[in-house]
């Protein structure tokens, strides 16, 4: 498989090697990761064609697709997305308390069964069959595949989150565009990604779990998000860290360095890169846009 014609963040044409790994989650194939010199936007390569990718996602451990809670890894998962399915309806309060709520790649639709129906209305987008079926069971709210969000009205959402789902599309320049012409004139669009500029990234190289092969194909870091959105005609009005995917990150990094003490070193690399960002405030494992049409802004 060729190296794609072109940068999406810089337009550059050239491409170096970064490091290689493999899909340590389940195939244990191996993949390449490559950087862009220019500006540092990183990618998956090479990359599982449309009609096979979605055997990548085909396991219950998978966990934005399940809510299995076996084992000491998943109970902790499952505490966390709790507090942080608060914390990111916070946010969106912050901006918004009602309207129409768009959340691309909703898994299980846990994060839109958080609002109260009585003043917002809901809309998940999911990929898998299965998992959109669930979701729809499980939180009783309306979920479409993706070849449906060509049909939604445009300018017609007050809110649309990817909640670590940007680095999963594979036709991305397309996405977010479709997705910036269903914004209200003063919507906003919520993104988080995984940051492949943290220090548990560089701590754990290619073992380091945000990078995901190959289910993540691309790999931003906050300079190359900022760039490949202002691209598209987006304003940032806010960033943030997501202060517990560190720690989710390096425990599952440890799983597969498969140290059996690891989760306590996991928890200590957790810390030090949520620490680090005091002084170099994109250090986190994760980080989230907020952002709004710039055309509107």
């Amino acid at each position: 498989m060729k190296l794609p014609e072109k940068c999406i963040v810089c337009n550059s044409t050239e491409f170096d090697e970064f490091l290689k790994t493999k899909d340590f989650f389940l195939t244990q194939e191996d993949f390449s990761i490559y950087s862009c010199p220019s500006c540092g936007y990183k990618f998956t390569h090479p990359v599982p064609a449309p009609e096979i990718i979605g055997n990548y996602y085909k396991s219950t451990d998978y966990v934005s697709h399940s809510d299995t809670k076996k084992g000491l890894f998943f109970k902790l998962y499952h505490f966390i997305k709790k507090y942080n399915l608060r914390k990111k309806q916070k946010l969106i309060f912050t901006y918004k308390t009602s309207g129409n709520i768009l959340d691309y790649g909703c898994g299980t639709g846990d994060f839109l069964g958080v609002f109260n129906p009585s003043v917002w209305h809901t809309t998940g987008i999911e990929p898998d069959t299965e998992t959109r079926n669930y979701a729809i069971k499980k939180n009783n709210i309306s979920v479409s595949s993706p070849e449906e969000l060509q049909n939604l009205k445009p300018a017609s959402f007050d809110v649309i989150t990817l909640w670590h789902v940007l680095e999963h599309i594979a036709d991305i320049e397309l996405k977010i565009n479709q997705l910036k012409s269903l914004l209200k004139p003063d919507g906003i669009i919520v993104i988080a990604v995984p940051n492949s500029n943290s220090y548990d990234a560089l701590c754990y190289k290619d073992y380091w779990a945000g990078y995901d092969v190959p289910r993540h194909l691309h790999h931003f870091n906050p300079f190359t998000l900022e760039k490949f959105l202002i691209k598209h005609h987006f304003n940032i009005i806010s960033k943030k860290n997501m202060f517990f995917d560190s720690f989710y990150v390096s425990i599952l990094s440890e799983k597969y360095k498969k140290n059996i003490w690891g989760i306590f070193r996991a928890v200590w690399v957790g810390l030090f890169s949520n620490l680090k960002t005091y002084n170099k405030k994109y250090m986190a494992s994760s980080i989230i846009f907020v952002c709004t049409p710039k055309s509107h802004f």
